[in-house]
């Protein structure tokens, strides 16, 4: 831990450096310059520079510590079966380190080439160690939390805000899902450069003739693209902070924001294409529009619940359900609640521009997941907050402070009241984010938490079963896949892994009927061919098995389990050079995938290469010394290479391993070795 200490001090020092950086580039004139208030004392103190490093060293350590206590729980979380497969550990463009695949092709119907860059480094160093993954997610939640810092206190000139308000980013519970879960990286990446580019703008907007501002603006702009397509926000939230400054809107000031708008919206597109190819987006006729607008509204009434009281927190939250052809009541109430809430907030928009700037911010970023255009199950999301919720931190946090500083109206008789509720609430969400963070230890409590809260998610009871298939306790497994089927019959994945769990008991027309009716809901899924090709090969349907992985390589011709499967295939057919075509395919793919080694092991066996036989199986050995096979085959090989003692010792351990020889054949390789 003291190593993380000194890491998280480099880094303090080096974002202070970069927002002192921003703001000496702005002239000693623009310096001095006394910005509009936003209502009654709250404008920038006069002539006053924002406080430098060392007046910061104190608050940002008090975070950075708070932060690693609260956080360092899920340092030793593992590898969860949600996504944490696709986008890394069977993800052969980041176990491969590609890098022309990384620049240039999608991931689980995302184009973030960054994020695949940053992960597939992490697995160089790591490999398949979650924590090094976790204690970088961290870092990141780190250096979010100091750039906010810096952010705050250069856009309101207000310290105490700038704490409170990096604090509650820092400490949230509902930000764990971000930090915790390997696959959200891509939201602590995005926000990173999302919070260096505002940075960078402020500086620029303080004295325009500093270009390299703006050329850093633009660089870190496409940087948090290029991490999550979400940053197609940006433009607009400079809109929004040149409003808060009380900039003249003019032709000149749009004119400036026109490469980040272009560069938007480009990457919008691609963020709508890739979800399409991923059969992400749902049927948008499944709700009508007035459905999805009260959805709308109904995702923002409990996302701002969830601010104040994050206690009843998932990793999933399914949309209403209908009962007696009506939603819950709280669907058509939303958007009153909605409306409520912005007409006081529009009255003193200009009494309380800090509350106006706040929500908007909260309302621009969260506007694109409010499923509108609906994508995947999900109403709502913890990771969508992690960005938005930055807004509704700085409404809180600046009335706090100018409540304390007694620079509001009426609020004197509160002051001491509020600096309690405020800091007791804080200590709440310390408790609440640290025991969240336990949630997230495995996929079992994940699951076995979301089923806790909501009973009646199919996916829920699916990777709960995908979990404990893989930890053989088929039992459990096959209840859960029973019960999502139950919740859900048409779940093609749960089909899917229902076949290949049958597969495994030995119940191939079982299989092979779940195959059937996977591939009739989902016709290009190469899993669902995958798993019922392998069944059909079980069932010596081999021409059946045969059609099946070509289909699956077909709709993805690097999939290394394809063609290792093909090659048993070939196999099974007595033809080893085409299975070894085949095995060559899989670990050019997929060089991690070891199994593949001992089935080509064994094809060169059959094919008389015994050197070449040796070294695979000898590979295979040494990444899993407790597969008999693979020393039977082996003692063949070395056999017939002559090499009798080495065969003999391999006679020996299948022999431990439980594996019978043929009689009289251990005593005749000793008998060879003896006479060498």
């Amino acid at each position: 831990m003291t190593s993380l200490i000194d890491y998280f001090e480099i880094a303090s020092a080096y974002f202070s450096g970069l927002d002192y950086f921003c703001y000496m580039s702005s002239s000693k004139k623009s310096r001095s310059k006394k910005f509009p208030a936003q209502q009654t004392n709250i404008a920038a103190k006069k002539d006053a520079p924002p406080a430098r490093s060392n007046r910061a060293l104190l608050p940002v350590a008090l975070i950075l510590l708070l932060t690693v206590i609260v956080y360092a729980p899920s340092l030793n979380n593992k590898w969860t079966n949600w996504d944490d497969e696709g986008y890394v550990l069977k993800n052969e463009i980041v176990t491969g380190f590609d890098i022309s695949r990384i620049m240039t092709e999608q991931v689980m119907g995302n184009y973030h080439p960054v994020t695949v860059l940053v992960q597939a480094i992490e697995y160089a160093f790591f490999q398949d160690d979650a924590q090094g993954f976790h204690v970088i997610s961290l870092l990141l939640h780190l250096l979010n939390a100091l750039l906010l810092f810096f952010l705050v206190q250069r856009l309101s000139k207000n310290d105490i805000a700038a704490f409170i308000c990096s604090l509650l980013f820092a400490i949230h519970p509902a930000h764990v899902e971000s930090v915790a879960w390997v696959s959200a990286q891509k939201d602590l990446l995005y926000t990173c450069f999302y919070f260096a580019a505002l940075l960078c703008y402020i500086g620029y907007k303080n004295d325009r003739r500093k270009r390299l501002l703006y050329v850093l603006l633009l660089l870190f702009f496409l940087l948090s693209l290029l991490s999550k397509a979400q940053a197609v926000t940006l433009p607009v939230i400079m809109l929004l902070v040149d409003w808060y400054r009380k900039e003249k809107f003019t032709g000149k000031l749009l004119l400036e924001k026109l490469p980040l708008f272009v560069l938007s919206l480009l990457f919008g597109v691609m963020a709508i294409y890739a979800q399409r190819a991923s059969d992400s987006i749902q049927d948008i006729t499944l709700y009508t529009f007035p459905e999805r607008l009260m959805f709308s509204a109904y995702a923002i009434v409990s996302y701002l619940y969830r601010l104040v009281w994050p206690v009843y927190l998932s990793a999933y939250y399914p949309y209403p359900e209908e009962s007696n052809h009506a939603f819950p009541a709280m669907v058509y109430a939303a958007p009153v609640i909605v409306l409520l809430i912005a007409l006081p907030v529009a009255w003193f928009r200009k009494q309380a521009g800090w509350l106006v700037f706040g929500l908007l911010f909260f309302l621009v970023n969260i506007f694109l997941v409010l499923q509108l255009l609906p994508v995947g199950g999900a109403i709502t999301a913890d990771r969508y907050t992690y960005l938005s919720f930055t807004g509704l931190f700085f409404a809180i946090a600046m009335f706090t402070s100018l409540t304390w500083q007694q620079q509001l109206r009426h609020t004197a008789v509160i002051r001491w009241p509020l600096m309690i509720c405020v800091s007791g609430w804080m200590l709440f969400l310390a408790y609440t984010c640290s025991t969240r963070t336990a949630v997230w230890y495995s996929s079992e409590q994940l699951w076995t938490d979301v089923i806790a809260k909501f009973p009646r998610v199919p996916i829920a009871y699916n990777d709960l079963g995908s979990y404990y298939q893989k930890k053989n306790q088929l039992d459990l497994a096959k209840k859960n896949y029973d019960h999502a089927l139950r919740l859900q019959p048409d779940f093609a994945q749960a089909l899917v892994n229902r076949c290949d769990l049958y597969r495994v008991l030995n119940k191939i027309d079982s299989a092979i009927m779940d195959g059937n009716r996977a591939v009739k809901l989902k016709p290009g899924d190469a899993d669902a061919h995958m798993n019922r090709g392998i069944a059909f090969s079980i069932a010596e349907k081999n021409d059946s098995a045969f059609t099946d992985f070509m289909i699956a390589i077909r709709q993805n011709p690097a999939n290394a389990r394809a063609y290792n499967n093909l090659g048993n295939l070939y196999m099974i057919k007595e033809q080893p050079d085409s299975a070894i075509v085949n095995y060559n395919l899989a670990l050019r793919y997929d060089p991690a995938f070891f199994d593949v080694l001992n089935n080509r092991g064994l094809a060169y066996l059959k094919t008389g290469n015994y050197p070449q036989a040796v070294a695979d199986l000898s590979a295979a050995i040494a990444n899993n010394p407790n597969v008999p096979n693979n020393y039977y085959f082996r003692m063949q090989a070395l056999e017939k290479l002559q090499r009798y003692k080495e065969a003999t010792a391999d006679a020996q351990q299948v022999l431990k391993l439980g594996i019978q020889l043929p009689e009289g054949y251990l005593q005749q390789l000793i008998a060879a070795s003896e006479g060498q």
